[in-house]
């Protein structure tokens, strides 16, 4: 799949959790639970994988914008301190 699912989801279930959130917090002046905050997070996340599905192209695009919004300090490196990435050919050495 061409599209950045994981992110997407990431992005939607965030989204329409803050939204739904907000408006507890706002217009019926409670605080929101863990249990609802979950349940938007995951109506996001399925939006945003059906949206996906439906529209491939525009909402890869999309996806991929917000993402360059957020600065490479926030997001954390996944190799280790001093080994580099590289392809190893040949007998495994276990």
């Amino acid at each position: 799949m061409s599209a950045p699912l994981v992110p997407g989801m990431i992005i939607g279930g965030v989204l329409i959790s803050t939204l739904g959130a907000g408006s507890t917090y706002f217009l019926e002046e409670k605080k929101p639970s863990a249990k609802t905050i979950m349940r938007d997070f995951i109506i996001g996340a399925i939006m945003v994988m059906m949206i996906l599905q439906l529209l491939p192209e525009s909402s890869s695009f999309l996806i991929e914008y917000v993402m360059a919004l957020v600065p490479l300090s926030l997001i954390k490196s996944t190799q280790s301190g001093g080994e580099s990435m590289e392809v190893k050919v040949g007998v495994p050495r276990f």
